[in-house]
């Protein structure tokens, strides 16, 4: 009995073998929680084509805008944890909006998610419009600092990581700033061409194709150092804020329980992608820096920063901003 009960057992485990190894048998799709065309977009059809290509996966970008990145994440959430549905989160949506909205979220994010692999970091950039009142963002922070003179300053959304980077700004340069949140950096961008707002603050994806076409022009970026895609824009830090450093992050998460196998396939084929020289060009050019590592190494990170981001809130109104 013993020893039938063994064979039966080893076929089983034979019978799951290949599968496991045969991932991804069916088209992957890889959603994103924005519209088309933003830095987010961008970043995901890339990834996409350069996983289609160098692993010759099927990959299906889907974008479910909404809430901020909500709708998106309440439904990888909820889909089967096979993998054949993943999710390019970022910092904003699987951070911070979770952190404003604690007992309205339809998802926990530190129980209901895989994470799989970081991509890539970004820092953000402030741009004016092609003919700002004020040439460069010190005369725009000085003006700001003026009763009277507070500027308007467009966000890809209530709880974003632009919406972020204004309450940092304003506390730490002691700016008078009014908050106008848009539903993704493109109409933000739009309007700020118009004149119907100062300032937007956005990724340099975003923002990039605008700049090139000199229809805004960049006056600061958030991160410690200069982007190798806009060398000629100073940092916040040089302007007399050295201690000032926003960045996002990209990550891949798939729902909670993933199985293990699946999770790393998925991660050092990410991986491999970030190491080709193409690849890291690409995301140069966009601002961004790959972030290569194992499921667990991305798994600490986020919820380290989960814990930090957390507590530095508490001393920021985003909720009234």
């Amino acid at each position: 009995m013993l020893t039938r009960f063994l064979a039966v057992a080893a076929l089983g485990l034979a019978a799951l073998a290949p599968a496991a190894q045969a991932f991804p048998d069916k088209p992957v799709r890889l959603v994103v929680p924005f519209s088309p065309g933003g830095g987010t977009d961008i970043l995901a059809r890339q990834v996409a084509e350069a996983l289609s290509k160098s692993e010759g996966w099927n990959v299906v970008v889907e974008n479910r805008p909404g809430g901020n990145g909500a709708i998106a994440l309440g439904a990888v959430a909820r889909a089967p944890a096979d993998g054949y549905q993943i999710i390019l989160a970022l910092r904003e949506n699987i951070v911070i909006a979770p952190l404003l909205s604690k007992d309205k979220r339809q998802f926990d994010p530190l129980k209901d998610f895989t994470a799989i692999a970081n991509v890539a970091d970004a820092p953000m950039v402030i741009a004016a419009g092609p003919e700002p009142k004020y040439g460069t963002m010190k005369e725009t922070l000085d003006a700001a600092k003026q009763n009277g003179q507070a500027l308007r300053f467009g966000t890809s959304g209530q709880g974003s990581m632009s919406h972020l980077l204004l309450a940092l700004l304003t506390k730490t340069a002691g700016a008078h700033m009014i908050h106008v949140p848009y539903k993704g950096s493109n109409p933000a961008l739009t309007d700020l061409i118009g004149g119907h707002v100062e300032l937007v603050g956005g990724s340099v994806a975003s923002a990039k194709t605008f700049i090139d076409a000199k229809r805004v022009r960049p006056l600061a970026v958030s991160s410690a150092q200069r982007v190798e895609a806009l060398p000629g824009v100073p940092t916040i830090a040089e302007l007399g804020y050295p201690d000032f450093h926003v960045v996002t992050w990209y990550g891949l998460y798939g729902p909670a329980g993933m199985p293990k196998d699946v999770v790393a396939k998925i991660n050092q084929s990410t991986n491999k992608v970030l190491a080709m020289p193409e690849f890291k060009r690409i995301l140069s050019e966009q601002g961004m820096q790959p972030q290569p590592g194992t499921p667990e190494q991305f798994d600490q990170m986020f919820r380290k920063d989960y814990v930090d981001l957390e507590a530095q809130m508490k001393d920021l109104d985003l909720s009234g901003q």
